[in-house]
């Protein structure tokens, strides 16, 4: 499950599959690298070990420890004024929109055990954070941000753009006392496609599209593409054409199909690829900076600053957009960061992005505002998810926790080279980043499935500081992988092999 990029990637049945293939022109045929030929899926699928502190390594000074295990896709914690942990289960993976979503708390019972209470279930899935703030838990868990106020759950915002490949995510108290969380957009590069299809929402929610958090003038660029739905209500045109912001097959409504014409889009508060915030009691609710992808993991520095990370663009879709970086941003309130039009700071009309599922990205929007640099880029589909900083000097004061939850090629893009699901230690000062925690080289699983079939850390999607900044709390979603079918990669989610590391030293500071 690639939280940061995009949750919901689902494979449609093998008669759909081959009428979309069918309804393809012979040019379009022809293009054999856009075309791949269905694999088999397996018939056994691995066994995955139970976690084990001897498969994972940390530097010398600390040790791992295993909090809880058999957890089903867990995606934050968080610790109330009396330091009782509260986990975050997701409740929706990739391969998996059903799982129970929920959260729950560890209670101590003396002399060292707890028991587990559950504090809100039946929740919105993807639950995507949950955050103790004012003797109240806030839960940011799909279209909605509520909290549990006296074992009741009660919703503060509704409503948010959360039904298509991406979500409302974390939430962070600024200095201001105000809550900010990041809110991603429904689609990969702008306009809807095939791509949504498979992910499982276009068939349910047709009229689904970016919405932008400021007015916008889009060129008068439209996209041909198979029609699914109508494939499968044999209704409707086999064929369509749309564009950025619109519904699908809707370009033709919006006047797009003129070459001199442009659409003239409105924004809204509760826009896609924005950072929005609001006051404690929801009210007040504002876009604080807009034109992110996937915003996913969101915290103030020690410096006052917003920090964010943000998911690139994956090459899929009608604009597949190849080799971009995942970044970190500096949050700038009221600035625009790029999307859909530029990839960290840079043009997607460099040649760099150019993908071999597709034509080279053309600019969507008609005029720009000024495009912000990211502080820091990571290789492509790294998985950039959750962070916190250090506030003690055991694990260096003001440094960069981050959880890099890897990829999930090839359904997300051609392979390309990163770090490998980990966490990792950031000097913001220096930008150098090195491995923190990890799995053992020699616990890794078999080709293909190293990150699976592993007793070690599998898909790190959060990190937190304990209240006292003496242990560094580690999310591990689970083993995921993506096998091949007769459709093209699908995503294989194993629930129950989530789990919570603690990182701590072992050493005290000095001589």
């Amino acid at each position: 499950m690639r939280i940061p990029c995009s949750i919901g990637f689902r494979a449609v049945p093998l008669l759909v599959a081959l009428a979309l293939l069918t309804s393809l022109g012979a040019d379009e045929v022809k293009e054999k690298d856009k075309l791949k030929e269905p694999g088999k899926t397996p018939t056994q699928l691995p066994k995955i070990p139970a976690p084990d502190v001897k498969a994972v390594q940390v530097p010398d000074g600390f040790s791992a420890q295993l909090v809880t295990a058999d957890l089903v896709y867990p995606t934050g914690i968080t610790f109330d004024d009396k330091g009782t942990l509260y986990i975050a289960e997701a409740g929706f993976s990739y391969g998996d929109p059903v799982a129970a979503a929920r959260v729950t708390r560890r209670v101590p019972i003396a002399p060292s055990g707890y028991r587990i209470e559950v504090v809100a279930d039946q929740l919105n899935g993807p639950v995507t954070d949950i955050l103790w703030h004012q003797g109240r838990l806030y839960i940011s868990h799909r279209g909605k941000v509520s909290v549990v106020e006296q074992g009741k759950l009660r919703d503060l915002v509704t409503g948010l753009p959360s039904l298509g490949d991406h979500h409302n995510n974390q939430l962070a108290v600024g200095p201001d006392g105000k809550i900010y969380f990041g809110q991603g957009t429904a689609t990969n590069a702008g306009v809807v496609g095939v791509d949504n299809f498979l992910f499982g929402w276009l068939q349910k929610f047709p009229d689904v599209h970016d919405v932008p958090g400021r007015d916008i003038t889009l060129r008068p660029r439209t996209f041909e593409t198979p029609n699914p739905i109508a494939l499968l209500t044999d209704k409707g045109d086999k064929k369509v054409r749309t564009m950025a912001f619109q519904a699908f097959g809707k370009a033709k409504e919006h006047g797009a199909g003129a070459e001199d014409e442009a659409v003239k889009v409105k924004g809204q508060v509760k826009a896609n690829g924005t950072i929005l915030r609001m006051n404690a009691d929801g009210s007040a609710l504002e876009v604080y900076a807009w034109g992110l992808r996937n915003p996913f993991g969101v915290r103030w520095g020690p410096d006052n600053k917003l920090y964010v990370t943000d998911a690139g663009y994956d090459e899929r879709g009608s604009r597949p957009i190849a080799n971009a970086p995942d970044c970190l941003w500096v949050i700038k309130q009221g600035a625009w960061y790029g999307f859909p039009d530029f990839v960290g700071g840079v043009p997607v009309t460099d040649g760099r992005f150019k993908s071999a599922r597709g034509p080279a990205p053309e600019f969507l929007l008609k005029d720009h505002p000024e495009v912000e640099k990211p502080m820091l880029t990571l290789p492509p589909h790294t998985g950039g998810a959750g962070f916190d900083f250090s506030r003690s000097p055991l694990f260096g004061s003001g440094m960069v926790y981050v959880a890099l939850m890897g990829d999930m090629t090839p359904a997300t893009g051609e392979p390309n080279k990163h770090p490998g699901p980990g966490v990792v230690r950031l000097d913001p000062k220096t930008l150098k980043m090195e491995p923190f925690f990890g799995t053992r080289t020699t616990a890794l699983g078999p080709k293909g499935l190293e990150y699976v079939a592993t007793a070690g850390l599998k898909r790190p999607v959060n990190v937190r500081f304990s209240p006292q900044g003496d242990a560094l709390y580690v999310v591990d979603f689970g083993a995921e992988t993506v096998v091949p079918s007769a459709v093209g990669p699908v995503p294989q989610p194993f629930p129950g092999t989530g789990a919570i590391w603690r990182i701590v030293p072992v050493r005290k500071l000095g001589p």
